[in-house]
């Protein structure tokens, strides 16, 4: 039973005792009697599942991301520096002196030294380009020049090419080719050109090869 029907009971009771104008305890039907049991049952089961005070939701710390642990780390390996080798710095050869002297080598400047072949000079007031072809062996005043450093190996005995190429310039009268009258070259280039600048002329000379 619910308990409207309950309460209708108790409202028919009071209102029959009112009636008869005396109080009397009611007497229940066994009927009635089970009726209350189980709506007695019936409310202490309610009590039992009605909702309590709402729980209070305490929410969960976060969980706190994890640091990774810091790596320590490793020193760089030291490279280790190469280990010095002494080495000998060998005795510089020794290069003789071309010209005069006997000496074979080659040493002068040619860049420098064609420079000088087609610069004008006045103290003979022409430039050697004047009288020497260079692209040629046939005579334009002096002997053409193309191949001379082979040709001068051969001029003078025990003479080598620089030596004979050094006295050609600086003393032509020492050995005149034949067919070429003597005096034909310039007496003074010893003293019109330095030592240096005679070597320069050498190793153009060389220069000039088919």
């Amino acid at each position: 039973m619910t308990r409207k029907l309950v309460l209708l009971i108790f409202v028919f009771v009071a209102l029959t005792v009112s009636a008869c104008g005396t109080i009397a305890t009611p007497e229940f039907s066994e009927e009635a009697k089970g009726t209350q049991a189980a709506l007695a049952v019936t409310s202490e089961h309610l009590t039992a599942i009605a909702p309590t005070a709402t729980p209070t939701y305490t929410p969960l710390p976060p969980t706190e991301t994890p640091v990774p642990p810091t790596e320590t780390p490793v020193p760089p390996t030291e490279t280790p520096l190469p280990t010095e080798v002494p080495t000998e710095t060998p005795a510089p050869t020794e290069t003789p002196a071309a010209g005069a002297s006997g000496a074979n080598a080659v040493t002068g400047d040619p860049v420098n030294g064609e420079a000088l072949f087609n610069e004008f000079r006045s103290e003979v007031n022409f430039a050697c380009s004047l009288c020497h072809y260079v692209d040629q062996e046939v005579q334009l005043i002096g002997p053409g020049l193309l191949n001379v450093s082979t040709r001068a190996e051969t001029r003078v005995p025990g003479e080598s090419a620089v030596e004979y190429l050094h006295n050609s310039i600086v003393n032509p009268s020492a050995y005149v080719v034949e067919g070429y009258p003597d005096m034909l070259m310039p007496q003074i280039y010893a003293q019109i050109f330095t030592e240096e600048q005679i070597q320069d002329l050498i190793a153009y000379l060389f220069t000039l090869r088919s």
